[in-house]
């Protein structure tokens, strides 16, 4: 007897156990999570490329997750709740992963078109600045040229003048 009443606790736990796919009751949206990821991985790599002081980091993290949740209309329990129940359910999780990973590039892409482009107009600004100067430098010589034109010419001008008296 006592084997079919452990035999039936068990046979219960596994029910209950299975239960677990039900979706929470504030789950986000998918379409609302992977902005929400996206946001989320950004300040983890902005926390992570400065100083790790762990005072600070704690301090500047928190306000940038709570900024970030702000920003999304959700809570920390409620992202909590959600990553939990998508880590659950990995066909969805690997499906929204991809579409943040998607984004991420994007933003990365255009970022590093944005320097390429910042980068190219400094070299012509400064191939620009460096044809002006030629340019000035050109015109100095050329005015220094034709002031000694000038004076070897007045002096020319003085020793004719000076050899008819």
């Amino acid at each position: 007897m006592r084997f079919y009443k452990i035999l039936f606790s068990l046979t219960l736990f596994f029910l209950f156990s299975c239960n677990k796919d039900k979706r929470p009751p504030n789950l986000i949206e998918e379409d609302r999570f992977i902005p929400l990821l996206v946001d989320i991985h950004l300040a983890d790599g902005y926390l992570s490329s400065g100083p790790q002081i762990p005072d600070s980091l704690n301090y500047r993290g928190n306000g940038l997750y709570a900024a970030i949740f702000k920003k999304h209309r959700v809570d920390s329990s409620q992202f909590k709740k959600s990553f939990q129940y998508y880590s659950s359910h990995l066909e969805q999780m690997n499906l929204i992963y991809k579409t943040v990973v998607d984004q991420l590039k994007s933003k990365n892409d255009s970022i590093i078109k944005l320097q390429a482009a910042a980068e190219m107009k400094k070299n012509k600004h400064q191939a620009d600045s460096l044809a002006k100067a030629v340019k000035i430098d050109s015109a100095r010589q050329a005015a220094k040229r034709d002031s000694v034109k000038k004076t070897n010419a007045k002096k020319l001008q003085q020793k004719s003048i000076a050899n008819h008296k």
